[in-house]
């Protein structure tokens, strides 16, 4: 922590490039840390800096204007290194961009921000093929979380998970549970409240959920109501209460829709929406050999889960809900993606399911979250293993440790704060 600022893990992969010329571009949702982000890096980083924020109606209209004297004009206040905050809010984003990379190369370095990947891609990316490198920022992850909370145990989580992965990507078997009630108690309260910086670090309960309830007002009438122009906010909020409510399941656009009242069309507007501003991401089917694999229709998954517990109003304790499935597998989403895994589920039209299945260099492995340990492992798991026959597989439980070998198959239990 650096002044009541905390660092992201993310850190560690966008130093090492500050020397490059390409220009760093930092995705994610509002209120995420982007700009603090950039902020810590510009502590890292030699010579004077210049922050100009896009929200700003004056400065989108200078640097529209003639963005080369832009430039020029902060270049030659001495500032070696450009932070652009927001840049999806300019019009011509990615031409300005393209500009200034080609006419200031090798003297400044850029990095700039956005929330709306689609925006990003749409406005930015195409006219930097080549000049750009990405970085996703999401909300605090669990050990990230940890880290704000109990900087050694921190220390720990960070070894464990670190096995876990390794596991998934054909490594060693993970390391055995240690510290296992501090772990899990942090863990209950992180699946209510989530990790939106201001969140962790608000200190009462009270206090969370207040600010959860008013990320989601702010969320829909300033990034969905007012910048994407939807007219019906109350039509809005009941999508995404729809999608609260199938976390974790099959999403069938067309009952959705029907549901509330809106064209499949729109509902398909709305879902577009919702994965560009990092609220929500869908998942697709895994499918190789078998036709009766199903092929299309995705499920729902959100990437903040105080954010999902605020849209359903819900925010009981752990103890006190009859969703804490939903929240294990949605947490578990969260952090394959977080951690750059092509993440999928597998199911048949008979009803056989996988919760995950995650494309390694070394092949496939299977996750299922099991809260009930490995006596709750029904039919589909087996199913997959004999259908697939992967060398290991994954079982996500509530705090048990285990390994058993099914067929040819490695399989190793784990407690789900190791994740």
């Amino acid at each position: 922590m650096e002044g009541g600022i905390f660092r992201r893990d993310i850190e560690d992969n966008i130093i090492p490039l500050a020397s490059r010329d390409e220009i760093i571009i930092i995705r994610g949702p509002r209120q995420a840390g982007k700009t603090t982000l950039m902020g810590l890096i510009a502590r890292k980083i030699k010579g004077k800096k210049a922050f100009v924020d896009f929200d700003i109606a004056s400065n989108r209209r200078a640097i529209s204007e003639s963005p080369i004297d832009y430039a020029k004009r902060l270049y030659e206040n001495g500032n070696s290194t450009f932070f652009f905050d927001e840049i999806q809010r300019l019009g011509d984003a990615g031409e300005i961009m393209k500009i200034l990379y080609d006419s200031f190369k090798g003297k400044i370095k850029i990095f700039a921000s956005g929330s709306s990947s689609l925006e990003i891609r749409n406005k930015v990316l195409g006219f930097l093929v080549g000049r750009a490198l990405v970085f996703d920022l999401y909300t605090f992850g669990f050990g990230e979380f940890i880290e704000v909370r109990d900087k050694g145990l921190h220390k720990i989580f960070v070894e464990k998970k670190r096995s876990v992965f390794d596991f998934i990507d054909g490594g060693k078997p993970p390391l055995k549970p240690s510290l296992s009630e501090d772990l899990l108690s942090l863990w209950k309260e992180y699946v209510i409240f989530g990790g939106y910086p201001e969140v962790v670090k608000a200190e009462s309960a009270s206090l969370k959920e207040t600010l959860l309830l008013n990320l989601v007002d702010l969320y829909i009438e300033k990034d969905i109501t007012s910048f994407f122009k939807i007219e019906d906010s109350r039509e809005f909020e009941n999508f995404m209460r729809m999608l609260s409510f199938n976390d974790s399941q099959m999403f069938l656009l067309s009952n959705a829709a029907n549901n509330i009242g809106i064209t499949s069309y729109k509902a398909k507007s709305y879902l577009d929406i919702v994965e560009n501003t990092y609220i929500a991401k869908m998942v697709y089917p895994y499918y190789k050999s078998m036709s009766s694999a199903i092929r299309k229709t995705p499920k729902v998954y959100f990437l903040d889960l105080g954010l999902r517990n605020a849209v359903l109003k819900n925010m009981l304790p752990y103890e006190k809900r009859d969703d804490t499935g939903k929240l294990a597998e949605n947490f578990v989403f969260r952090e394959l993606v977080a951690s750059g895994k092509n993440v999928m589920y597998w199911r048949t039209t008979g009803g056989a399911e996988m919760d995950f299945v995650v494309e390694t260099d070394s092949g496939i492995i299977p996750i299922e979250v099991k809260l009930g340990g490995s006596k709750a492992l029904g039919k589909s798991f087996y199913s997959f293993l004999e259908t697939y026959k992967p060398d290991r597989a994954l079982v996500v439980t509530l705090d048990e440790f285990f390994t058993k070998k099914i067929g040819k198959t490695t399989v190793y239990a784990v407690p789900i704060f190791y994740l």
